[in-house]
């Protein structure tokens, strides 16, 4: 299958990931405060080892070779989108609010393009930077609620710091990821990448979970517990393997525009599970963001 073929199940493998992403957005702020940010981290994505071994280790093992001469850029991946991403996030989502967590991850396609023109010498089509922007127009729409001024009032503190941080490591993880080996399976790469990044994870939750944990988890509540599981299964298996697909056939640029889909997803979900309604501004920004990623995605840009 040629790849101009390939590009809508590109697109629909970066979908369902930044539909999972959505939920981790809403389950992290009803988390944040009950776990803390390493901890929650680790018990995503330690479980989500786990079944990843059970299921890819011995492509993993038989893939070895190959895997070595790109240790270096799947540490660094591991640790911008699976360990800061997250948890740098969860951190600051127990001192901001969703919309300023949210805002700032809406910037990350257009902060992409310019890191790709600054340090790849990638340049911008005009028609590509015009979706972003209109994809962008559409996020802080529904940000806002429809009211610009509610912009004016944002103030930065620890957690937004945090929130910007998380958001500064995912567009470094969407330019980096060009990087990814190309002669190894998506499943033994994620493998791999997860490994690594537990492995760095560790010692700080280890910290954690006797300065702080080791008390707060015996409380949590099973729908707490039931949430976690989301998390393993949802935003971290499944979304970073397609994610990690539909970059390898869309590219950075117009993949990375995807992004904006992932708080379209959470206004929805707080629409269908914290049965908030549906305003006039959830349908502005929808069109919006959708004629911006359809602007992006359109093939004779390929």
């Amino acid at each position: 299958m040629s790849k101009e073929n390939q590009l809508p199940i590109g697109y629909f493998s970066l979908i369902c990931a930044t539909a999972f992403w959505g939920g981790n957005f809403v389950l992290g702020k009803l988390l944040s405060n009950a776990v803390p940010p390493v901890t929650l981290t680790f018990l995503r994505w330690f479980p989500a080892l786990l079944i990843l071994l059970c299921l890819f280790f011995r492509q993993t093992l038989q893939s070895w070779h190959s895997l070595k001469s790109s240790l270096g850029v799947m540490w660094l991946l591991g640790i911008l989108g699976v360990v800061i991403f997250p948890a740098s996030l969860y951190q600051g989502l127990q001192q901001t609010s969703a919309l300023n967590a949210s805002l700032y991850l809406a910037v990350v396609p257009v902060l992409v393009l310019l890191l790709n023109l600054l340090v790849f010498k990638e340049s911008i089509k005009p028609i590509i930077l015009l979706g972003a922007v209109l994809s962008l127009i559409g996020v802080t729409w529904l940000l806002s609620r429809g009211e610009w001024q509610r912009l004016l009032h944002l103030e930065l503190n620890y957690g937004d710091l945090w929130a910007i941080l998380s958001a500064m490591s995912w567009a470094i993880y969407c330019c980096v990821i060009r990087f990814k080996p190309h002669n190894i399976s998506n499943t033994v790469f994620l493998t791999a990448l997860v490994g690594l990044a537990v492995l760095n994870l560790l010692p700080f939750f280890i910290y954690e979970l006797y300065q702080e944990s080791v008390k707060l988890l015996p409380n949590l509540t099973i729908s707490q517990w039931s949430g976690i599981a989301y998390l393993i299964i949802g935003p971290s298996i499944l979304s970073y393997a397609f994610w990690n697909y539909g970059i390898t056939i869309v590219g950075n640029a117009k993949g990375a525009v995807m992004t904006n889909f992932t708080p379209l997803f959470a206004a929805i979900f707080s629409i269908l599970f914290l049965g908030e309604s549906i305003q006039s501004f959830h349908v502005i920004s929808t069109v919006f963001i959708c004629v911006g990623v359809l602007i992006c995605s359109y093939k004779k840009l390929s």
